[in-house]
């Protein structure tokens, strides 16, 4: 392969590059609520990627893995680039991801339920003062376990219920992720104000997790993967890179 066909892909490929840094950048604010493990008090691990030795019926658990955010408790992080409201462009029409510490139960080899935490509630902001909530039809420690070798950019289908995953073994039930590492993923359009009605948030810097009305546990946050359409001159120089090496196969 020449010089210029190997150009021509790596533009086109620069072009579906993802953003640098998707996690977390900061902890805000934190207070630990009550009914957790007071062992999983330390805010600073639910920054950077998903543990990666978690699996889809084994989460991550280790102090330095996980945060608990119990009853009447709070976890607010920061992203120093915003997360933008993007369903057009993100993938699977989500905007960014919590794992959590939830796992599929398994009855003679195959998925038969799911261990989770309920009642935490997910708000975001873009100036750390005025926040909405999601309303979202799950919690930050519900839905989906974390498989730490899949990609934390990309989410699970929001169409799949424990039902698409019960009778399953860990393989079908992986081949169902589709490639993602799992987590709770959101949009910013399920935003709400105090009223209940609909906000237009075109990016937010801020999330907060609330122990609402029970507790859980959070191992990391994530922007979603955009997936942007190719450009005209991408697709042009990844054409000419492909008619290049096809010529030259037959030659």
């Amino acid at each position: 392969m020449k010089p210029f066909a190997v150009l021509g892909l790596l533009i086109a490929a620069g072009l579906f590059a993802r953003a640098d840094d998707p996690y977390a950048d900061s902890v805000i604010s934190y207070a630990p609520g009550t009914g957790i493990n007071t062992s999983y008090e330390t805010p600073a691990v639910a920054l950077g990627a998903p543990a990666s030795a978690a699996v889809i019926t084994a989460p991550a658990y280790a102090t330095t893995d996980i945060v608990g955010v119990g009853n009447g408790g709070q976890l607010a992080v920061m992203f120093n680039s915003p997360i933008t409201n993007d369903s057009a462009h993100h993938a699977g029409g989500m905007d960014f991801t919590i794992f959590g510490n939830e796992f599929f139960t398994t009855t003679a080899s195959t998925v038969s339920g799911i261990y989770n935490h309920t009642g935490l509630t997910v708000w975001v902001s873009q100036d750390n003062v005025t926040y909405y909530r999601l309303a979202a039809p799950y919690g930050a420690d519900d839905y989906y376990p974390t498989q730490g070798t899949g990609d934390p950019l990309m989410p699970v289908n929001t169409a799949l219920s424990l039902s698409s995953f019960t009778g399953q073994t860990t393989a079908q039930a992986l081949a169902l992720y589709n490639g993602s590492a799992g987590g709770a993923s959101y949009s910013l359009s399920w935003a709400v104000d105090a009223g209940g009605d609909s906000v237009t948030l075109p990016s937010v810097s801020y999330v907060e997790i609330q122990g609402t009305s029970g507790f859980g546990y959070v191992d990391a946050i994530s922007r979603v993967e955009t997936v942007p359409e190719p450009t005209g001159f991408g697709l042009l120089m990844a054409g000419v890179s492909v008619v290049h090496c096809c010529r030259r196969q037959r030659g």
